[in-house]
């Protein structure tokens, strides 16, 4: 009968004894060498970390030398070339031998001989202490090995020896999982996880999985482990949780085997500790010689049997382990209970990854809540209202009664009046107050880029385009948007707004895709969008669409009694900043802040104190310190505080303004004298002299 070759496996040897079986997969070449992420490990210092490989091709298993330094041997013959395997072939690596088979009845297991027997009376061979199992990962987590059958193939290949001795046997091999102990294991692991997951702290998630993994394991003594930064070794970890058998005490692993961990990154499996005490993390120091913990540390190691340990693992970085072992009096740890652990540390180190990172965000959130608190007092950006007139106490009434509504809401008043604090206190009190505020002043930008900033742009849209950008309305999603100036806008971009304003979707420019928020709009302008509307400037319906509740926030010359109360507010800011400056105004500083007509309003009282707080040479400021502006504005007071002139106003003289109409009068008659004298109610000869007086 022809062999089939799709059937083969290897058969590993360390001098006369067999430690492992590999079933090999055509799908799958494997790599033979020193490094513990190779399919078959060699722990050897003659191997080279990638020494080998075994491959299938053409429909027969071959092996090929990587280019180690001692070489790889068939049969005796060193490669110099890939080489095809037949049954019986013999490959050498290093102290590793593997014998290839087509069929496992094909090799007959070696039988040792009288003269290879131990001559020791106290331990057979199979009682060395050894470190009996290595694995990097557990099969359990592993869902390409849970979703074929390889499991236990996957598992003997991971099983490596130590540098002293293996004592891995086939017999060894048949504790490991079946596909149905291993979806209950995942089962059970799952459970855990999702437990784990809803602990808040360290220490609670810690002695949950170590009870849960004592459990599992019907082990009795165990512990977590955290290892601190920029250290190696087991005496600079710190103990998270600990559980051990009533009226015992837990004793932390030893340093030679966290270091074996440390340095191959895989979980161990270390048994038959009694027949030497000192081979696992022991000292070669005698007993009566030894510090205190050394003394406390031997005599542990004197009552341990086994001991597993495996390390928690964050993007391959070991943050810790997982421990545990058995005394004298209980059964050994096995192969088993090491997959178990394993897969335990490697779901306790997301969680605890996971906790500390939650608990360090939670901290910087709270730093920087104190810290924006702290510059919006700095900033004088919170939502205070300083002043006891009455029309201030009225506006902040309103805003109060408009917050907790979504209505869309039209702020006018004169710049520097105070608007957009208006429109943060209606944010704040509203049910978005957690959402974003996001403010805009429309006149600061052109047309092109006002549509930019209001609904973002994608990627090469236009020139300077050179990644995709959000716009205000995807930024303040959930919360307010404030656009400032909003009468001037440009009629497109008023339509696009219109129809963010009625619910409906919009889309970036260069864009396709519709993006629907929830935004609430207030407005501000201090345009008169009537007159706009009329000259066809601004459009009708959305004049309407905004104004559903209109606040007008009044200027500062119409609530004088806020004038100073507010200097006094912004000199303290200032003076809290420094330490130093002026203290307060002096009576005829104060009093000239009575009598100014405040052109730029709140904004320029701010300015004029910081001025005063600048300039100031004495305890108190004086008004040239504050070096007050006579500027006038349009539709603004005179310096007497009287109303203001109506539009389009000019000084001019009664004879002024009557030969100005006589020259419109008779350029409307096209200079017929008598039509004009009859329009003028005058005489025609009345005219004349008129006429002549003007021209000379």
């Amino acid at each position: 009968m022809q062999p089939n070759n799709l059937s083969a496996y290897l058969i590993i040897r360390q001098g006369t004894r067999w430690t492992d079986v590999f079933r090999l997969d055509p799908g799958r070449s494997l790599i033979v060498g020193r490094a513990s992420s190779n399919e078959i490990p060699v722990a050897d210092e003659r191997s080279s970390r990638r020494h080998a490989e075994i491959f299938f091709e053409d429909g027969t298993w071959k092996v090929r030398d990587l280019g180690s330094r001692n070489g790889t041997f068939v049969d005796g013959i060193k490669l110099e070339s890939s080489k095809a395997l037949v049954a019986g072939s013999q490959i050498t690596v290093a102290s590793c031998r593997m014998t290839f088979a087509n069929s496992l009845e094909e090799v007959v297991p070696p039988v040792e001989s009288e003269d290879s027997a131990p001559q020791s009376t106290s331990h057979t061979r199979a009682e060395i202490p050894a470190i009996t199992h290595r694995q990097s990962k557990s099969s359990i987590l592993d869902p390409a090995q849970f979703s074929s059958g390889t499991h236990r193939e996957a598992h003997s290949a991971r099983s490596a020896t130590s540098s002293q001795s293996v004592t891995t046997s086939p017999s060894a091999q048949s504790q490991n999982f079946t596909p149905t102990a291993s979806t209950a294991m995942a089962a059970e692991l799952l459970q855990l996880a999702y437990e784990v997951a809803r602990e808040s702290t360290v220490q609670a998630a810690c002695e949950l999985a170590l009870s849960r993994l004592l459990l599992a394991t019907e082990c009795h003594s165990g512990g977590i482990l955290k290892l601190e930064p920029e250290t190696t070794g087991a005496s600079n970890c710190t103990v998270l949780a600990a559980l051990q058998k009533s009226g015992k005490a837990y004793h932390p692993v030893g340093e030679t085997l966290a270091a074996s961990v440390l340095r191959d990154n895989t979980a161990v499996l270390a048994r038959n500790l009694l027949a030497d005490s000192q081979a696992i993390g022991g000292s070669n120091v005698p007993t009566r010689e030894m510090s205190s913990p050394a003394k406390l540390q031997a005599s542990h190691l004197l009552t341990t049997t086994s001991v597993i340990l495996a390390p928690m693992r964050v993007a391959e970085k070991t943050i810790g382990f997982v421990h545990l072992y058995t005394r004298v009096d209980e059964p050994e740890l096995t192969a088993e209970h090491l997959e178990i652990a394993l897969a335990v540390a490697d779901v306790l180190a997301v969680t605890l990854e996971n906790i500390q990172r939650q608990q360090s965000l939670e901290v910087k959130l709270k730093t920087s809540r104190s810290r924006i608190h702290e510059l919006e007092q700095q900033l004088g950006q919170t939502s205070e209202w300083i002043g006891p007139s009455l029309a201030l106490k009225q506006l902040r009434e309103q805003s109060q009664r408009v917050g907790p509504t979504h209505a869309t809401v039209l702020i006018r008043g004169e710049s520097g009046s105070g608007k957009e604090l208006v429109a943060r206190a209606i944010h704040d009190f509203s049910p978005r107050a957690n959402g974003p505020f996001v403010a805009l002043n429309c006149a600061a930008l052109t047309a092109t880029l006002l549509e930019s900033e209001l609904f973002g742009h994608e990627k090469g849209s236009f020139t300077g385009a050179t990644e995709r950008k959000l716009g205000k309305f995807e930024q303040a999603n959930g919360g307010t948007i404030m656009l400032d100036e909003l009468g001037e806008m440009s009629l497109e971009i008023q339509a696009k707004f219109l129809r963010v304003l009625e619910g409906k979707s919009f889309e970036r420019v260069g864009g396709s895709k519709p993006i629907q928020v929830d935004v609430r709009v207030v407005a501000a302008t201090n345009r008169d969008l009537e007159q706009a509307v009329e000259e066809g400037n601004f459009r009708s319906d959305l004049y309407f669409r905004l104004r559903v509740i209109e606040l007008r926030v009044p200027s500062l010359r119409q609530r004088p009694d806020d004038i100073l109360p507010l200097a006094d507010y912004f000199l303290s800011q200032f003076r809290s900043r420094s330490g130093h400056g002026p203290s307060g105004f002096s009576e005829r500083s104060q009093l000239a802040m009575k009598e100014y007509h405040w052109p730029g309003n709140v904004r320029e009282l701010r300015n004029c104190v910081e001025r005063a707080f600048v300039l100031a040479t004495g305890e108190l400021a004086e008004p040239e310190d504050l070096a007050l502006s006579y500027l006038k504005l349009p539709n603004q007071p005179t310096e007497s505080g009287g109303p203001a002139p109506p539009q389009g106003y000019q000084e001019k003289t009664i004879d002024a303004l009557e030969q100005e109409h006589i020259h419109a009068t008779l350029e409307y008659t096209n200079g017929q004298k008598n039509r004009a004298a009859a329009i003028l109610g005058i005489e025609r000869s009345t005219l004349d002299r008129k006429l002549k007086r003007f021209q000379s």
